[in-house]
């Protein structure tokens, strides 16, 4: 009697998939840590798809979509995941990384804690921990916990760049310094930690350095989906003779304003100019810049070889800090539109002093740079015309603003930014939070009196109560963290001298 054969088992459909599914995770997974993170994605869902309970799929899945700006899909993955794996530390600290995108700050400390007691040797844990804890202002909190991510994984260039961050927050910024140039040596195609090193090397007023790793920026915007303007990139050698350049804006109004100072130096390096600016800005600029063709960034550009977005600029014409051109001259409104303001506001009886308290909310430093109305309100002292600058008013501020007699608003009235300038041109000074109203006040070369934070935007530089920006500009910085009551008393009592003079509101 013959032996009978034997073969192989084929296995069960499930394990045929679950087979397929991992051979899938791998390929993906190697994707993924060689930065490959758009290919790597779909290869995790087809693993979810073939086997919905791989959890480190989910987990991993749910960090690319993280990465790329999708963090209510990543809580869904993430907590898939948790759900099979409880005590996974890794997946708790990344959802609470999500939580925090989506400002759920409470869930998040909740995530991370968790992470740390499952597994106090994560030093992601640590770093999420702290990125939450500067974002509730406990800096040296953030900064223990970086320390100990460090002393698990001094090789973590994420937790040297957070460890940069919460530094700066602290007011140390060499220190800062340190820990940026580490994470850079540790990571040197890490965006975020090149971008960082940049700023805080400007603040400093290193502008060789810090310009050269501010690029870093274009990059980081790259890889969330952004894409640079067509032609040439614009370089210090480029020969600019009977070249057509386009300079774009990238960021907010206020960066527009501020940096379109260098167009006219391009156009006298030979180059055709043409200036692309948010639809708000293209009637001062078109004033302002004859020599170049103003475009609104909602229209079609014209042809052209080279390009360069705004910020880059100093870069390319090698600018250093006590070279930087005087503001956009000829940022004026038109007569009509001063004519009309001057009747609107009617005969002058004391000092004019415009204000704005709060700039753009979307911005990531918002919190640290707007004042709430109800604590501002300390500064309107009697005697004063007090005008708001402020178009739109927030919610939270409203009440404040009915309840007070002191200050006039003309919001309604206010239809763009050439309106903005022409009621700026009939006032004495203006004092004013970081916004684009500011940067607008120190084009016009009108007197303005600065709120900054404790730890302002690199522009700002630091310790100094004035800026090359703008030479009819005043600083007035935060001395302790959060404290806007100390700055508002330095400022009123200044303001009172200053109402009493006998030029002041002729």
């Amino acid at each position: 009697m013959k032996a009978p054969l034997s073969f192989a088992a084929a296995g069960t459909p499930q394990q045929n998939r679950q087979r397929q599914a991992e051979a899938l995770f791998q390929q993906a997974l190697q994707l993924h840590q060689g930065g490959q993170h758009q290919a790597a994605l779909p290869l995790y869902e087809q693993v979810i798809q073939l086997h919905p309970r791989h959890s480190d799929a989910l987990h991993l899945a749910g960090v690319l979509r993280l990465q790329a700006g999708d963090p209510e899909q990543a809580i869904d993955l993430i907590t898939r995941c948790i759900k099979i794996d409880r005590q996974n530390a890794s997946a708790h600290a990344n959802r609470g990384a999500a939580c925090q995108a989506l400002g759920q700050l409470e869930l998040a400390m909740l995530n991370f804690n968790k992470a740390i007691e499952f597994n106090p040797r994560l030093d992601s844990g640590w770093n999420n921990r702290a990125n939450l804890l500067m974002r509730l202002e406990r800096n040296t909190e953030a900064l223990s916990d970086l320390d100990e991510a460090l002393r698990l994984n001094p090789a973590s260039f994420e937790a040297h760049t957070n460890r940069g961050n919460a530094l700066s927050r602290l007011g140390r910024h060499a220190e800062a310094t340190r820990s940026y140039e580490r994470a850079v040596e540790l990571a040197p195609h890490a965006t975020a930690s090149r971008w960082s090193l940049g700023m805080n090397l400007l603040r400093l007023g290193n502008f060789d350095r810090g310009w050269q790793h501010a690029e870093a920026r274009l990059d980081h915007w790259r890889n969330m989906g952004w894409r640079a303007r067509d032609g040439e990139r614009l370089q210090p050698q480029t020969d600019l003779a009977g070249k057509t350049v386009l300079l774009y804006r990238e960021q907010g109004l206020g960066d527009t304003l501020q940096f379109s100072r260098f167009a006219k130096q391009v156009h006298e390096r030979g180059a055709r100019v043409l200036l692309e600016v948010q639809p708000e800005l293209v009637e001062l600029l078109s004033r302002a810049c004859p020599f170049a063709q103003v475009v609104s960034s909602d229209r079609e550009l014209p042809p052209f070889s080279h390009s360069c977005p705004l910020l880059s600029l100093p870069l390319v014409l090698r600018t250093q800090p006590d070279q930087i051109p005087p503001p956009t001259p000829g940022v004026t409104a038109s007569a009509d539109q001063m004519e009309l303001w001057q009747t609107r506001l009617g005969e002058r009886r004391a000092l004019r002093v415009g204000v704005v308290w709060s700039g753009n909310p979307d911005h990531v430093d918002d919190a640290q740079r707007s004042i709430p109305l109800s604590t501002f309100k300390s500064l309107f002292c009697e005697g004063i015309d007090w005008i708001s600058l402020h178009k739109d008013v927030r919610a939270s501020d409203q009440p404040a603003l009915d309840q007070s007699q002191a200050i006039r608003s003309f919001g309604e009235h206010l239809h763009s930014f050439s309106d903005t300038a022409a009621l700026i041109a009939q006032l004495d000074l203006v004092i004013c939070v970081d916004s684009s109203v500011a940067h607008l006040a120190g084009t016009l070369g009108k007197e303005t009196w600065l709120l900054l934070p404790f730890n302002p935007d690199w522009r700002w530089l630091t310790e100094r109560s004035d800026t090359p920006w703008y030479p009819g500009m005043t600083l007035y910085r935060q001395t302790e963290r959060g404290n806007w009551t100390e700055v508002l008393d330095r400022v009123r009592r200044e303001l009172l001298t200053r109402a009493q003079t006998p030029s002041s509101g002729a």
